[in-house]
């Protein structure tokens, strides 16, 4: 079996401890998608690859290749996001937002989309002009948009009506209007999956997910439209990706 060489740009998700000395890597790459990667001897403080094989790490990485193994053998990185690491609810909130990311790579499919997003996320995260819940709803629904799992905005799901959308149905996928969610729901309770929604919250989601949006944090809302946006984000996105993370669930106990 040969053994090659290859190199690309990419982003520590996950490091993981094995053994003594060695870590292995999960890193999203621009070129080859999700990859897992043994560094060895990079939990030795002499290893050169030490720095680059820690989590949020982005750089330039080498590697050896031998049938479906890879070892780390160069790294250079060009940034260390050490910021989030500052207070705990940052750091978790980054560590949920490299857990998202890592659930909807996939191995061996470039996504260059994907990774800008993450980046520009915990840029985000480093500094302090936008709140954490802020960010972490424009990363949620960015990510799920970039998945292919974008909710239908414009219009009513059902009816096809563009005035009084005033629902979300987070596992379908589509809005509804007024009418519509007191005919489909008349004789039962509405379903936790579908959310109220404000015409100002469909505005910011509209403008989260256009591809138009050169920058999705820049926008503002009111504090209680805020929150209450926070929320369905996170709601749409555990619906979509039919999924629970446990970095989720850190981030909600530290957060206050």
């Amino acid at each position: 079996m040969s053994t090659v060489s290859a190199s690309c740009t990419g982003l520590v998700l996950r490091s993981t401890d094995v053994g003594d000395n060695d870590k292995l890597l999960t890193i999203l790459t621009a070129e080859y998608g999700k990859l897992t990667v043994s560094a060895k001897g990079a939990r030795s403080l002499k290893s050169k690859l030490m720095s680059a094989s820690q989590q949020f790490a982005y750089g330039e990485y080498t590697f050896t290749v031998k049938g479906d193994f890879k070892w780390l053998r160069d790294a250079s990185v060009a940034e260390s996001f050490f910021s989030v690491r500052r207070d705990l609810p940052r750091l978790a909130l980054a560590c949920y937002v490299a857990s998202v990311t890592e659930q909807l790579s996939l191995e061996g499919q470039a996504d260059v989309e994907l990774l800008r997003l993450t980046l520009n996320t915990l840029y985000m995260l480093c500094g302090d002009k936008q709140a954490l819940d802020h960010i972490k709803a424009v990363f949620e629904l960015s990510a799920v948009a970039v998945g292919g799992f974008a909710p239908e905005l414009q219009e009513c799901g059902s009816c096809g009506v563009v005035e009084n959308i005033t629902y979300l149905d987070t596992v379908g996928g589509v809005c509804l209007c007024d009418g519509c969610v007191r005919r489909l729901f008349a004789e039962t309770q509405i379903p936790v999956s579908v959310l109220p929604v404000t015409s100002t919250q469909l505005d910011a989601m509209r403008y989260i997910t256009s591809p138009e949006t050169k920058n999705p944090f820049s926008f503002r809302l009111p504090e209680d439209e805020e929150n209450a946006l926070a929320d369905i984000c996170e709601k749409y996105l555990l619906a979509q990706l039919d999924c629970g993370f446990k970095t989720l669930s850190f981030y909600h106990e530290v957060k206050n």
